[in-house]
Formats: C-alpha cells, sequence, structure tokens
C-alpha cells in the first residue's frame, strides 16, 4: 500500500551538525572531514544506494561527495550557517527498485537540479517493507562560472528623490532580497504536492491502482486511521521483535478499520480466497462477518504480497 511520508530539515552548524558526518552517514561511504580532520564512517547492514545529481553549470568536484560537503563548510563558516536541506520520503513498495529510483531520480532532477541545487541521493532499504531516500541538497547555487553564488544579497533604502533612509541609530537602512526561494513554505509545499503527482503519475503508467496525496486525511474529507511511517528514528527505538510487531499490529488494525471503504465484487473475492489455506479462510470469514460484508481484495494487484502479508499479519497477532 504506497503512503505519503516526506519531511523536510536544515542541516546546520547552528545545531552542532555536520555535513560531512550526514552525508556519510546517509551513503555509507567513508568520508574525511577536512575541517575537524577525522574519517566519518557509519557500518550499515544493507549498503545504500547512492549517487549524486549536479546542475548545468557545476563544477566536477560536485560530484564527489567528500570534496562536496567539504566546500560547502569552507564556504559557510558562520556559526549558524546551513550547509544543506535534507527531504526524507517513503518510497512505493508496489514499485520494483528500479522502478523506485527511477521515480525518485526524475523528480529529484526536475525539482531541485533544475533549479541549481546539487542533490546527493542515498536509498535505503534497510527493511522490505520501508524502503525510503535521504537527499541533501546544497542550500546556495552555482554562478555561471562554477564558483558559487549567493543566497540572498542586501538592498539599500532610499526615499523617492534617491537619497539613502536611515534608521534611528543613524545606520542606512537595508533589506534582505533572496535571490532564491528554497526556503519558502511555498516551496515546500510545491515540492510535497509535485512528489504525490510524480507517484501517482507512474503508479498510473504501471497500473497500478493505489494513489498517494499531500494533505492530510482531514483536508481530504477521508474518515481513516492514517498508518504510521516506520522512519530511522522510529527504527532505532524498536529494533526489539516484540515492538517491531505491536507497531506492525497497530497498522495491521489501522487497515482493518478502513475495509469497508473497499468492499468492490464478491466474485473476485471468492476466486482469490481459492488459494488461501483453511485457518486464512476461517479468519477472512470472521472477519467478513463482523464487517457484515464482503471484503474486497480487489485492488491488491500481487497475489503473492498479498498471500506474504496476510499470513505476517497472523504471525504477528498471535505473537502479540
Amino acid at each position: 500500500m504506497a503512503i505519503f511520508h516526506m519531511s523536510f530539515s536544515n542541516i546546520s552548524a547552528g545545531k552542532g551538525r555536520s555535513a560531512i558526518a550526514s552525508a556519510a552517514y546517509r551513503s555509507g561511504e567513508k568520508l574525511f572531514d577536512d575541517k575537524e580532520g577525522r574519517r566519518y564512517f557509519y557500518a550499515r547492514s544493507v549498503i545504500p544506494e547512492s549517487f549524486i545529481l549536479t546542475p548545468k553549470n557545476a563544477p566536477e568536484w560536485a560530484s564527489d561527495r567528500e570534496k562536496l560537503w567539504n566546500e560547502v563548510e569552507k564556504n559557510d563558516r558562520k556559526s549558524n550557517s546551513r550547509y544543506a536541506k535534507e527531504f526524507n520520503v517513503a518510497l512505493p513498495v508496489e514499485l520494483s527498485e528500479s522502478e523506485q529510483k527511477e521515480l525518485l531520480t526524475k523528480y529529484v532532477q526536475e525539482n531541485f537540479v533544475d533549479q541549481g541545487m546539487v542533490a546527493d541521493v542515498a536509498i535505503h532499504r534497510d527493511h522490505p517493507d520501508n524502503p525510503h531516500a535521504h537527499v541533501m541538497l546544497t542550500n546556495r547555487p552555482f554562478n555561471p562560472d562554477g564558483s558559487w553564488g549567493l543566497k540572498a544579497k542586501t538592498q539599500y533604502i532610499k526615499d523617492e528623490n534617491g537619497k539613502q533612509l536611515l534608521t534611528k541609530s543613524g545606520f542606512p537602512k537595508q533589506r534582505k532580497i533572496w535571490l532564491v526561494d528554497w526556503d519558502k513554505k511555498e516551496k515546500i509545499n510545491e515540492w510535497r504536492k509535485n512528489w504525490a503527482l510524480s507517484v501517482n503519475q507512474f503508479l498510473a503508467q504501471k497500473n497500478i491502482p493505489d494513489r498517494i496525496s499531500e494533505k492530510s486525511f482531514v483536508d481530504q474529507g477521508i474518515q481513516e486511521t492514517p498508518t504510521q511511517h516506520e522512519g530511522i528514528n522510529s527504527q532505532r527505538k524498536n529494533r526489539k521483535a516484540f515492538n517491531q510487531q505491536v507497531r506492525a499490529q497497530r497498522n495491521a488494525q489501522a487497515k482493518y478499520h478502513n475495509l469497508d471503504e473497499k468492499i468492490r465484487n464478491h466474485e473476485h473475492f471468492d476466486a482469490l480466497t481459492d488459494e488461501l489455506s483453511f485457518s486464512e479462510k476461517h479468519t477472512i470469514s470472521h472477519l467478513s462477518q463482523q464487517l457484515k460484508t464482503y471484503v474486497d481484495l480487489e485492488h491488491l494487484d500481487d497475489k503473492q504480497r498479498m498471500l506474504f502479508n496476510w499470513k505476517n499479519s497472523l504471525l504477528i497477532k498471535h505473537a502479540v
């Protein structure tokens, strides 16, 4: 079942974060931090699929992960410098790994790289039910000659006669003019909307009926219980098998709550249940009696995946 999860954050010096350490953790590579004189490496059980996308006017070294983020930190030396913008996004489990990469690459290229940002992409597949990507984005554009550009410029405020206006303290009045709109809330909302559109178009091309929306259930007018996205922070806190089972069952209960919205045809249900075991048939029959209607499985395009997930839910139910 495709879900929408997309969160943005900043990697900044003010929060004590390091662009090199962040890139090393997400990519799974060993990266040397020139400023700190140390190497960062975080071993991962499943090696991430990582790559870098660069705009046309970026220098060659921007494709080198270690060089890129060292240059970012050298250029932005203030104590509150924001080294990078990052987003974490869930990838549709209905797609193959190559299709997930194709979808993500096209989206990142069109929405960020074509706008002048370097994108450092890392796809994590530590858990088959939670494929997701971390994308680190440069906050500063490049000039046509490949040098770092400005994010903003200072504009001095003058009166109608062109005379410089002063503050009460006698300093020239001025305002900051942003040269990029990458930090605006409206832009982030646009990126979120574009991701939902990209996913839905891709799923439609593959004849997969699932759709996602960047809007909340309330905004969509849907009375459903949302399932939880199991991100990296959640994984860290819930590594024990029991906690994982509890979380999985909660998601299963949320899906059961929405079954009455998924009733379509009796004939397809009967044909599909012929492949289930006696125990599974009994469980579905019991659930149908509770809902006082047939349970529709029409929208599950992969029978094997459905059977696998259903068996897992039964195991979890018995274990908890």
